[in-house]
């Protein structure tokens, strides 16, 4: 069974009775204190009096905010299943190692770690504070207590746009189904990364910013549940004082404070500007403010451990393209990401066109460039949807509350039976259940997939005590560090530009991909050599998935011919092991691996690990014969696959 999808095969009776129950309450007229038994444009008689008609009618307002409160509930936990994402990221490895690194030398570490191609190399880490959390978290608490945190992190998100949401007068079903296609538009980026920090610092970071505001333009009637008077000061500048302090712990968290930083300082100078259009009292005076906040705000990003110099790598890194990444690229129909994202374009679109509210230039504004940067680098799809989180929800009720008016005005919508209550009720309860169940089951496991990580590789690797230098696809690399390190060091990680010089990369890029994807290499490292790593940075072993062609080809050119320069040492159906020949086939050699201990086989398996899958974990094989069935030791832990 798969996460996500444990009911909806063959319950579409259930689905249909939810959708009538929910349509039903949207259109009723018992919220707006309208008879449950007349049309709202016939009067009641004036000759009855019966005592039972109020008793009829509260009956039918408690059935209806009943059923309103199960439909709100289903929304809520609708919105914890997609950030209850329980897929292990290739990077997370290297993100607990490298803080527990920290934390045994007791210094931050200053240039390159794990690795043989940049020794000595600057290392600028913009992910401390994250990584400090994963491996205390991990630690302390273990992978469920993790997922746990994670996913009440989502959820605290969306609680912080509900609590603007709510101040601006929007309900509960309008706030919550647009939250919920917010949680779709994050699901992807929302496995265990320092990004997720990114996403929580700019949630905080918007809802200073609508408390803030929050009197703002009060003489529109689209402001509602203002307690801030007209000639009062429109800006609240407590919550902004806030905002430099944010910004110094987000800096230290991820390197999305960039992104944060340009949309804090495009709304407070959007303010800053209508201040001065509009000729407001004190207008520049204001505006003179909002420019402090902002110099503030960019000034407490210094206060990390590199000072000017995470600025500097920021503005070098992020000025070249990496094509090579995906989550730097468009999203395409392919993605996963793609339709979500669609969806609230769409969303945000016709909320602002069709709305009666009155629009918030500035934000629109904004809102469209977010719009473009997601459109052209899928990464900033997640900041997308956390502005549309806080800054749609009054423009999708006003809509939700015309729609509702025109259906019920041509519906006589009648009390609600005690059959159809019942169905209602159970329906809602039973959807509830199910979805609570989907979200307990994910949060219970953090599986790491053998099927898409060399689990099986690493372990028999580890079994051969190796040591020196090992050449391995980047995806898997952190895996491998977590795994072999201190004994093994690899060429290259996805700590990617952080800490390696762009001709490491390059050459790296060159062995795995070659010329079959698009590329952003240095004119300096000539034409593209994919076997030019053999040679140049001398590995002992190489690791590599099956899946990329280019180095399959490489390395059985290499372990061809008259003098084979590698051997093929380990096979199974997803990843393959080489070792230099000089080094594992030379019996004098104390890294030399015996014909017997040799595994070559197109084995698959669709089984699971626990995280971290790391070799001692595992367990040792210990068993003198022939490894014929080392991917399956019978004392491993394994877990079904839900990938």
């Amino acid at each position: 069974m798969r996460p996500g999808r444990p009911w909806l095969g063959g319950q579409s009776a259930l689905v249909a009775t939810v959708a009538r129950c929910a349509w039903g309450i949207l259109t009723s007229r018992v919220a707006r204190g309208e008879s449950p038994h007349l049309p709202a444009a016939c009067p009641a008689p004036a000759a009855v009096s019966d005592a039972r008609t109020p008793t009829r009618l509260d009956a039918a307002r408690r059935d209806y905010h009943q059923l309103r409160s199960l439909l709100v509930a289903l929304l809520v936990v609708a919105c914890a299943t997609p950030l209850s994402l329980n897929l292990v990221d290739p990077d997370l490895w290297g993100h607990v190692r490298y803080a527990q690194d920290w934390l045994a030398e007791g210094e931050l570490p200053r240039t390159a770690t794990h690795t043989y191609t940049a020794v000595g190399h600057p290392w600028v880490n913009h992910e401390n504070l994250a990584e400090l959390l994963l491996a205390g978290g991990f630690a302390t608490i273990g992978a469920t207590g993790v997922l746990i945190a994670k996913c009440l992190l989502g959820m605290a998100i969306l609680g912080m746009m509900w609590l603007a949401a709510r101040r601006q007068g929007v309900r509960p079903i309008a706030a919550w189904a647009l939250f919920l296609l917010v949680a779709h538009n994050l699901h992807a980026f929302f496995p265990l990364r320092p990004q997720l920090l990114s996403f929580l610092w700019c949630a905080v970071m918007l809802l200073a910013l609508e408390r803030a505001f929050a009197g703002w333009g009060n003489r529109r009637a689209d402001f509602i549940n203002t307690r801030r008077k007209a000639d009062e000061d429109p800006i609240d500048w407590r919550w902004l004082a806030a905002l430099p302090v944010l910004m110094a712990v987000w800096a230290n968290s991820h390197g999305g404070f960039v992104a944060g930083l340009a949309i804090g300082l495009a709304l407070l100078g959007g303010r800053a500007l209508e201040l001065v259009v509009r000729r407001r009292p004190d207008a520049w005076r204001h505006a003179g403010g909002l420019a402090l906040v902002g110099l503030a705000m960019g000034a407490a990003t210094l206060a990390t451990p590199y000072g000017y110099e995470l600025h500097g790598w920021m503005l070098g890194s992020l000025g070249v393209a990496r094509p090579e990444i995906t989550e730097w690229g468009p999203p395409l129909p392919g993605n996963p990401v793609f339709w979500p994202f669609v969806g609230l374009v769409i969303v945000a679109i016709g909320s602002l066109v069709f709305t009666d509210r009155k629009r918030d230039v500035t934000k629109v504004v904004i809102l469209a460039l977010v719009a473009w940067q997601a459109a052209t680098h899928l990464r900033h799809i997640a900041f997308f949807a956390l502005l549309c989180g806080f800054w749609l929800p009054t423009y999708v009720q006003s809509i939700a509350s015309r729609l509702r008016r025109q259906a019920a005005a041509g519906l006589p919508v009648a009390g609600m039976s005690t059959r159809m209550r019942a169905i209602g009720v159970t329906g809602l309860a039973l959807a509830i259940g199910l979805q609570t169940l989907v979200v307990g089951r994910r949060l219970a496991e953090l599986p790491v997939a053998r099927s898409q990580y060399p689990v099986d590789a690493i372990q028999w690797l580890a079994d051969q005590n190796p040591s020196g230098r090992l050449l391995v696809n980047f995806n898997w690399a952190q895996y491998a560090i977590a795994a072999l390190a201190p004994d093994v060091r690899v060429a290259f990680d996805g700590r990617f530009r952080t800490c390696y010089p762009q001709a490491v990369i390059d050459r790296h890029f060159d062995f795995l991909l070659a010329d079959t994807w698009p590329r952003s290499r240095d004119v300096a490292s000539g034409p593209i050599a994919p076997a030019a790593t053999l040679a140049v940075d001398t590995p002992d072993y190489v690791l590599i998935e099956r899946g990329y062609e280019t180095p399959v080809r490489v390395m059985r050119e290499a372990a061809s011919g008259e003098s084979p320069t590698w051997s093929l040492v380990y096979q199974d159906a997803l990843a393959q092991v080489w070792g230099r020949a000089a080094v594992v086939d030379d019996p004098e050699s104390s890294r030399y691996i015996a014909e017997d201990w040799r595994l070559v086989s197109d084995h698959a398996s669709n089984t699971c690990v626990p995280w971290p899958a790391l070799p001692r974990d595992l367990g040792p094989r210990t068993d003198p014969s022939p490894p014929t069935a080392v991917a399956h030791a019978p004392s491993e832990p394994r877990l079904e696959d839900e990938g």
